[in-house]
């Protein structure tokens, strides 16, 4: 039997997993090694039967450079549904390591976002037979660092291509539209996308914000000969009298995340106030989507090519980055130590909000 190799995908989906498979079933394939695609994320190795397909050059063809989603399935739930329904964590890494095991594999790739980090992390723990090369994937990018994490960019594209669509209907209408765009805890999306789609206001969890002047803002783009104006705000962005009512979707906080809903509507009733009429567009689960950019193919080539190359050379617990035109490693323990990155004032793009006269906020 040839030596093996596993790789899943794990946390919420994004353009790039399925060029990662396929550049990690390419060099699998050079060194001799079979690719097992561990289906639906880490609960794979604990399912008895152990749910995996083996890639072949059929599945792992050009097309997978193209579309998102990922081809071995991605999950959000198990881990924290397994704890709720009594199995404590020990009992899951047994789970875990039985099934690798079995599966006699020499190195799993996981590809993840930060809850799937720290339960691989823990998984190392005390575990000098694991094997395990990880790659960080999220459409927030907030992953530390990593200039950017699989997903992100082609997440921009999404946006930018909506805000541009939303413009014309704003134009027509004569109104100001409201962009609410997902990022989580971070404002890259509605930043970056923002700058890019010329909105008139972003508005980041990082920064606080006066509505008044929000407000304001988008009177003023009335007023200097517009007939529109575009806001992008990031999901989780509160004001003074709008809190989230967050709802714990996935259970176990370590493992999973808040979900956020509603400043979008929020911002328009407030807009009215202005005797401007407004819209709000929530983007939602159509930024995990699209063609995958060339970015993101690039980035997932190289990210699934060092991978298999880091487990043929048994370097395991390594977080694969890609920094200032390179990749690097770091130890996976060391990640964890600061996981999630957010913006800042020294971040260029939110320099270059400012300059560009976008109202980002009181900073």
């Amino acid at each position: 039997m040839k030596k093996r190799i596993g790789i899943l995908t794990v946390g919420g989906d994004c353009s790039g997993l399925n060029s990662v498979i396929r550049a990690a079933f390419i060099r699998a394939k050079n060194l001799g090694y079979e690719l097992l695609g561990l289906k639906r994320g880490i609960r794979a190795l604990a399912n008895d039967p152990i749910d995996f397909i083996k890639l072949t050059d059929k599945l792992c063809n050009e097309d997978m450079l193209t579309n998102s989603g990922s081809i071995i399935l991605s999950d959000t739930k198990w881990m924290s549904s397994t704890i709720e329904s009594g199995k404590s964590i020990e009992d899951i890494k047994n789970m875990i390591h039985e099934g690798y095991k079995k599966l006699e594999l020499e190195g799993l790739v996981c590809v993840g976002g930060d809850g799937s980090l720290r339960l691989i992390n823990e998984l190392l723990i005390k575990n000098e037979n694991l094997n395990i090369a990880f790659i960080p994937k999220t459409i927030d990018n907030d992953v530390n660092y990593t200039d950017y994490s699989i997903g992100f960019q082609t997440s921009l594209e999404v946006v930018v291509s909506a805000v541009e669509n939303i413009r014309s209907t704003a134009k027509s209408h004569e109104r100001a539209m409201v962009v609410e765009v997902m990022g989580r805890d971070a404002g890259f999306i509605a930043m970056y996308a923002g700058i890019a789609s010329g909105a008139d206001i972003i508005l980041v969890p990082e920064f606080k914000y006066d509505i008044e002047k929000v407000k304001n803002k988008v009177k003023e783009c009335f007023s200097n000969g517009k007939n529109y104006c575009i806001v992008v705000v990031a999901e989780s962005v509160e004001d003074s009298d709008f809190k989230h009512n967050v709802e714990n979707v996935d259970g176990v906080m370590k493992y999973s995340h808040l979900a956020y809903r509603g400043i979008g509507q929020h911002l328009v009733s407030k807009i009215k106030e202005t005797g401007i009429e407004s819209r709000c567009v929530t983007l939602g689960h159509v930024q995990r989507g699209g063609k995958t950019c060339i970015n993101d193919r690039l980035l997932g080539t190289l990210f699934g090519l060092e991978a298999i190359n880091l487990i043929d050379k048994k370097v395991s617990g390594k977080v694969l980055l890609f920094s200032e035109n390179r990749l690097k490693t770091m130890n996976i323990s060391d990640v964890i130590k600061s996981v999630n990155k957010v913006l800042d004032l020294n971040n260029e793009y939110v320099k270059a909000a400012r300059n560009l006269g976008v109202y980002i906020g009181e900073i």
